[in-house]
């Protein structure tokens, strides 16, 4: 039975069949509007329903919408190849979806309800012919689900079947195979449709000592001090801290600025191993977060906020600079499974004349043997070593979704300019 909301003031829980139809207007807001799942998902269910939904209903509506996304190209296929005649469009499409993800990943849900509920909620919102369409198509996955579940591609399958089963779209996945190879780009598909882990940085006494956790249940807001921060960029900051301390042994302070410093994890890095950081970010609404970081830790002088037009307006220079530049973020596809279908090429080329504008930024703005840290959430060559080509780094910094220990894709360039 589904849990209810507990308590006079706790909200009514949905039947299964409001809830899909719930996703399935929050996959149109994702696919068609360009939204992030977590804004589609307040939308939907907030300022469009004027509902709030009970913990269970959330935690359903993001499993099944997420899940879609990530597993998408795998979907269509499936829907495809059964229906020959037609190719279903619109919500009918996204009704499907929600279905076959349950019956690819899900062993604890019978098939028959899944169908069913399916259908029901077809039924009353497209109609009499479309459910009964949608009914024969999801019997037909449902009878040959797990031959689906094995499914495999080599290097000798059709590149069409291969993206599907990548769930790539076909300008990233040509991109990494040019970029990486083929065999690589299997291994970041397979990866990358793995459930995301939430991975937190413990500060011990004081801040100056740094765990890396692994949140089995995600973030609770129970946790000790500290605050949730990919592994992969953990270790990012645990090198540079490194360099740093080589860097100005005999310097107690060297100005450092983090200018797109948003959510705070590098900054909090930073300031927990002793240095004092400038922070700001062209998004505001980002950079709150940073200050909310800040706060909570009780940092405070060891982190300045400034806002991000002064920063870039004045002559001022830095010892150190660091750039986490916007970039295309297709190192965390697990993550933030969207990012495959609200992507493409042409956004990348620029994405790549911003990354070379803050370069010369910070070119400019470095004092005499200052250090710049180039980094993106990217996987791709264009963003990262094309980007800043041409200099020698005293480290470069890599690490994809499929190395262990399975964080995100994230590349990092630390060196002086000359």
């Amino acid at each position: 039975m589904k849990p209810r909301g507990v308590g006079a003031g706790a909200p009514k829980a949905l039947s299964l069949v409001e809830l899909r139809r719930l996703a399935v207007r929050a996959l149109a807001e994702v696919l068609s509007g360009g939204k992030t799942v977590d804004d589609a998902i307040l939308f939907v269910a907030t300022k469009n329903s004027g509902r709030t939904l009970a913990p269970f209903d959330r935690s359903w509506l993001m499993e099944i919408t997420s899940g879609v996304l990530r597993f998408r190209g795998r979907i269509d296929y499936m829907i495809d190849t059964y229906a020959l005649k037609k190719k279903p469009t619109g919500a009918v499409r996204r009704y499907l979806q929600t279905a076959v993800y349950q019956l690819l990943t899900s062993d604890t849900i019978e098939p028959a309800l899944v169908v069913s509920e399916t259908v029901n909620a077809v039924k009353e919102s497209e109609g009499e012919p479309p459910s009964k369409f949608v009914n024969a198509i999801l019997r037909k996955v449902a009878d040959s689900r797990d031959q689906w579940r094995e499914w495999k591609v080599t290097a000798k399958t059709d590149p069409s079947e291969i993206m599907a089963w990548a769930s790539l779209p076909e300008w990233l996945y040509k991109n990494l195979v040019k970029d990486q190879g083929l065999q690589w780009t299997l291994e970041f598909a397979e990866a990358s449709l793995a459930r995301p882990t939430t991975w937190y940085r413990k500060l011990g006494e004081g801040g100056a000592e740094g765990e890396t956790i692994e949140l089995a249940d995600g973030y609770q807001g129970d946790e000790p001090r500290g605050y949730v921060q990919d592994v992969s960029n953990q270790l990012l900051v645990e090198a540079v801290v490194r360099i740093l301390n080589q860097q100005f042994p005999t310097v107690k302070q060297p100005r450092i600025l983090d200018l797109c410093s948003a959510p705070g994890g590098k900054t909090m890095g930073l300031a927990a191993a002793g240095y004092r950081v400038i922070a700001t970010d062209h998004d505001e609404n980002r950079l709150q977060k940073v200050i909310e970081n800040k706060n909570r830790l009780g940092f405070g002088a060891a982190i300045e906020i400034k806002d991000y037009k002064e920063i870039t307006l004045l002559a001022d220079k830095y010892d150190v600079i660091w750039l986490d530049v916007p970039c295309s973020s297709t190192g965390i596809l697990r993550r933030h499974p969207e990012i495959r279908w609200n992507r493409d090429g042409e956004k990348i080329k620029v994405w790549a004349e911003t990354q070379g504008k803050l370069i010369e930024w910070a070119k400019a703005h470095l004092l005499p043997d200052g250090i710049l840290i180039y980094s993106t959430c990217s996987v791709m060559k264009i963003e990262n070593r094309e980007a800043i080509d041409g200099m020698t780094p005293i480290k470069i910094f890599q690490r994809a979704p499929q190395d262990s220990p399975r964080g995100d894709g994230i590349y990092a360039w630390i060196g002086k300019l000359g």
